[in-house]
């Protein structure tokens, strides 16, 4: 009934059942994101009434059936993500008609058949994914923004392998520059989001099946490639190899692939270190970038970390779950802490057992090209019983983010994530660091979290957040979500907001749609 309705965004919750076909009366959508839900059946056909739909996204469901050749009509459509479902038959060519489409996602389906060679022929598509279906014949590479990596999982597709001066692209083959626009995530992004108009929660849909990759690759088990192995035999002095993979990429992956990928463990590869050892980069096959882990020699401490951090991650699926940046821009730094908020809710409220990161801070905040945040490193992870409150452990974390109560008590709840995620949120905004040097003319042991309490009790909130984030960005909206970390942070367990309230509040101060 709702006729004027322009945005109906549904997405991340639990609705099940079908999509009903009077749903195509909505006449005056400009967007309809229902993405990461549980529906089923097939796409109404009716939805290619909605002349003016820019962006449809109905990513990681279980829908069926083939792709209705009716989407053909929207020709307004600018964003179409399909991704994540078990869509089958043949792409159809009426989608070659959608001339202003920049993003066409279609990865991990069912279907088959060959690429209809007009997809590629429209000019504006920026981003382009069919990986991980059942296509065949040859791929078209018409367009420049479609690389091999966008055909990947598909056996019977043929991709010519790239020349080794072929610019790089990323995992939803977008080309650029080697240097300045690596696809790799990293703690100082390359370039500023695109200009598409779209909300945080579209684009992060947008990549989330990019990121689920990225993600769990970063899994890969080596640490028994640099400590002996004690045989049972008679052989001694013998090296364990050994990778396991909880997805498939489509190309092999084996110890010696990722000794060759990573110049073997060259330290030009090497894009982080942390107290059990380094993570290196790594292009497996062309296009294919990942993230290996390597243990230190002789850690034992390490062996047990790495292995709890695998057995956590490798049952999680978010595509929130994997150096914060000083942008200023109100929606990138927006949608940097929805995303974190999100895979933070996903362990707590929707994880069996749930998990506590124990170890929330921005070094363990990855960033990719477009500003998708990813949540990483669970070596210190805890599981936590469906009845229990809190379980008790050594302290563990970094200085600084963790909560007091599990400072001094041992006693760790979902809570003290929340804490540790309040004081990431004061760093987003203020670009000060947890204990930043210019707090010391205030005395031992002020931090952030004193800062930000001390600055609201005088009124004096504009001097928090940085000169060109408070000048730029909506004054209310910024103060408030400066008492919302500040919550996040206080001493009373009570009273701190639980990370999904924490979502909940950060969407309704979502900023509008460009």
């Amino acid at each position: 009934m709702c006729k004027t309705l322009t945005l109906l965004d549904a997405s991340d919750n639990q609705i099940a059942g079908n999509l009903h076909p009077s749903i195509g009366d909505l006449v005056s959508l400009r967007v309809l994101n229902l993405s990461w839900n549980a529906l089923q059946g097939s796409i109404p056909s009716g939805l290619g009434q909605i002349k003016d739909l820019k962006c449809l996204s109905l990513a990681g469901n279980n829908l069926n059936g083939s792709i209705p050749a009716s989407l053909g009509q929207l020709y307004s459509l600018e964003v179409l993500e399909l991704s994540s479902n078990s869509r089958s038959g043949e792409i159809p060519k009426d989608l070659a008609n959608l001339r202003n489409l920049t993003v066409l996602l279609l990865n991990n389906n069912k279907l088959s058949g060959q690429v209809p060679p007009g997809l590629t022929n429209i000019s504006t598509l920026s981003a382009f994914n069919v990986s991980f279906n059942n296509l065949s014949g040859s791929m078209p590479l018409n367009n420049n923004m479609v690389k091999c990596n966008s055909f990947l999982g598909n056996p019977l597709v043929h991709c010519p392998v790239l020349s080794s001066s072929s610019p790089p692209t990323d995992q939803l083959g977008r080309t650029g520059d080697t240097q300045n626009n690596a696809s790799f995530p990293s703690s100082t992004p390359s370039r500023k989001r695109g200009s598409g108009g779209f909300n945080s929660i579209e684009i992060a849909s947008i990549t989330s099946a990019a990121a689920i990759v990225s993600v769990l690759l970063a899994l890969i088990v080596l640490f028994f490639y640099t400590r002996k192995w004690k045989p049972r035999s008679r052989v001694s002095g013998t090296v364990r190899k050994e990778v396991i993979t909880f997805t498939d990429i489509g190309v092999p992956l084996t110890f010696e692939n990722v000794v060759r990928a990573t110049g073997s463990f060259n330290a030009s590869n090497c894009i982080g270190n942390g107290g059990f050892g380094a993570t290196y980069k790594a292009e497996i096959a062309p296009g294919v970038l990942v993230a290996i882990k390597r243990l230190a020699v002789g850690r034992f401490q390490g062996v047990q970390q790495f292995n709890a951090e695998i057995k956590t991650l490798g049952r999680l699926r978010h595509p929130n779950l994997v150096t914060l940046i000083g942008a200023v821009d109100w929606r990138i730094l927006h949608k940097i802490a929805l995303d974190i908020s999100r895979a933070l809710a996903y362990l707590h409220d929707q994880c069996v057992p749930r998990v506590l990161h124990r170890d929330v801070k921005p070094s363990n905040i990855l960033l990719d090209e477009d500003y998708n945040a990813y949540l990483s490193d669970f070596g210190l992870a805890r599981l936590l019983g469906t009845s229990e409150t809190h379980a008790t452990t050594g302290v563990a974390g970094t200085f600084g983010y963790v909560a007091p109560e599990y400072a001094m008590t041992c006693r760790v709840s979902d809570k003290a994530d929340v804490y540790s995620y309040g004081v990431v949120l004061l760093e987003l905004i203020s670009d000060k660091k947890a204990l930043d040097p210019s707090f010391s003319s205030f005395g031992n042991g002020f931090n952030i979290v004193a800062w930000a309490c001390m600055l609201l009790r005088q009124g004096r909130a504009k001097e928090f957040f940085t000169a060109g984030l408070w000048d730029s960005g909506p004054h209310d909206d910024l103060v408030e979500v400066l008492h919302l970390a500040v919550v996040c942070t206080v001493d009373s367990l009570s009273n701190r907001p639980t990370m999904k309230q924490v979502v909940r509040r950060l969407k309704q101060l979502q900023p509008p749609s460009c």
